[in-house]
């Protein structure tokens, strides 16, 4: 059985690799983040749900072309192992050149499971969304992201960490 640190390594290394293949629209190494056969569900920026890797290739084979003006720099929130079952929180900047600016967060669900029951470490759940505008105010804390930081955490929570900082354009 791995250890806890193995499991960590694994999942990271399936997050760095889903992040990076999202810069360079690389659905080889996008398909094997994700389970084989229909169990996974991504619901991502569009706004429309991908049911299995073979949906979500299909949607990436549509926007293939669509350039990314930088790699995403995800900073973890969180990382929690619970047996075969772990969740990842993390937030950053996922800049297109129509939305420059773009910043999400995402949680990412990892089953120890390649969808034909081998014990591997596959994204089985996915959800981002666009974080708040960088000026808006945090109600009733009267912070924002630009007085906080992108990955800032309350010291109580943590610090956050990136598998992704070291991708270059």
């Amino acid at each position: 059985m791995p250890t806890v640190d193995e499991n960590r390594a694994a999942i990271l290394k399936v997050h760095r690799d889903w992040w990076a293949a999202n810069y360079k629209w690389d659905i080889p190494l996008m398909r094997t983040c994700f389970p084989s056969g229909t169990a996974f569900l991504n619901f991502n920026l569009s706004g429309d749900p991908y049911f299995g890797r073979e949906e979500l290739t299909a949607f990436w084979e549509w926007f293939k072309d669509t350039p990314r003006s930088k790699p995403a720099v995800m900073h973890i929130w969180r990382l929690d192992v619970r047996g075969d079952m772990a969740y990842l929180l993390c937030e950053g900047n996922f800049e297109t050149l129509e939305k420059p600016e773009q910043y999400l967060r995402s949680t990412e669900i990892y089953v120890r499971n390649d969808g034909e029951g081998k014990p591997e470490w596959k994204i089985w759940h996915f959800h981002c969304s666009e974080m708040a505008p960088k000026d808006k105010i945090r109600q009733p804390f009267g912070d924002s992201y630009a007085t906080r930081g992108v990955g800032y955490l309350p010291p109580s929570f943590g610090k956050s960490f990136s598998v992704t900082d070291d991708q270059k354009p």
